[in-house]
């Protein structure tokens, strides 16, 4: 096998919609031979993902770990969110520590904050490291004056915006808090019409529930997350969407919530699963209007 061989075989490996066993065989060997001769840890994440996608977690590590150490940040990323969150099984805060720690010392690219935060949150809470409120507090405001003026919505604003707020709520300036997190939403709201991540989800519940620890909490300002404060008292919103009029119900007993003849387990769920005409619901967000809110 020659690399333009082995490239080739790739390239028509993504043309595919349903590859079969053979093809998914000739695929890994292909990225295998390309690994080989040239190093290059695009391919290491390359074949990575497709053993994510196939269930086989150690050899998505193994080739995770082969790209972090040549340097690729998204491996290290990927790597320090899975030990730390034990995405796999497994809790390992010291793996962590060390894929963030490489991830955070980058000099390029989004997912060196994405690393930072995440490594500033282990010395807030002591995992793997003696514990630093200051480290965390120095790492969180340099974080954010790097990310303040985002660009693109993959960048980690909302996150370290939320731990900003709260840094400054600590400090007595409510105000600059408030106004923070409010950013925080509608960007994180704008991301989510795009990536219905669930971790986005919780992002969002978390920045939600801050603001409206800090500043009363107005229906007639309403917005489509503010719902996520309104599982705290339950009752029925109703809204508008291209002239018809919708309601969400949510129960008193759990926080489901019932809309359009379903029912939810919980507005996150909602948000990652349910449509109007045929978008997710969370596509259209921003084209909803006349809200009522009925306790």
């Amino acid at each position: 096998m020659q690399i333009a061989d082995a490239l080739n075989i790739t390239k028509e490996y993504y043309e595919r919609t349903n590859p079969t066993e053979s093809e998914d065989f000739m695929f890994t060997e292909a990225l295998s031979f390309l690994i080989e001769e040239t190093k290059d840890a695009q391919y290491m994440t390359e074949l990575a993902w497709f053993y994510c996608t196939k269930q086989q977690f150690d050899l998505e590590r193994k080739y995770l770990e082969m790209a972090a150490e040549c340097g690729n940040l998204w491996a290290m990323e990927e790597l320090g969110y899975m030990w730390y969150y034990g995405q796999h099984g497994e809790v390992d805060y010291e793996k962590a520590f060390y894929y963030f720690s490489m991830g955070a010392q980058q000099t390029t690219g989004s997912g060196r904050l994405w690393c930072t935060y995440k490594l500033a949150d282990m010395y807030r809470f002591a995992l793997a490291v003696e514990k630093s409120e200051e480290t965390y507090r120095r790492m969180i405001r340099s974080a954010y004056e790097e990310v303040k003026n985002p660009k693109y919505l993959n960048e980690p604003f909302p996150e370290i915006a939320y731990r900003l707020a709260g840094i400054l709520v600590d400090e007595g300036d409510v105000k600059q808090a408030v106004e923070i997190l409010k950013r925080a939403k509608r960007f994180l709201a704008e991301r989510l019409s795009y990536e219905p991540f669930w971790g986005h989800f919780e992002t969002m519940e978390r920045i939600v529930r801050r603001l409206y620890a800090l500043t009363e909490f107005d229906p007639r300002r309403f917005g489509f997350y503010d719902i996520f404060e309104l599982t705290r008292t339950y009752g029925t919103v109703y809204f508008k969407c291209d002239r018809t009029k919708y309601s969400l119900e949510i129960a008193k007993e759990d926080g489901s919530i019932y809309f359009d003849g379903r029912w939810y387990r919980s507005f996150a769920q909602l948000c990652q699963k349910a449509e109007i005409g045929g978008e997710k619901i969370t596509r259209r967000y921003d084209e909803f209007y006349d809200w009522e809110v009925a306790a």
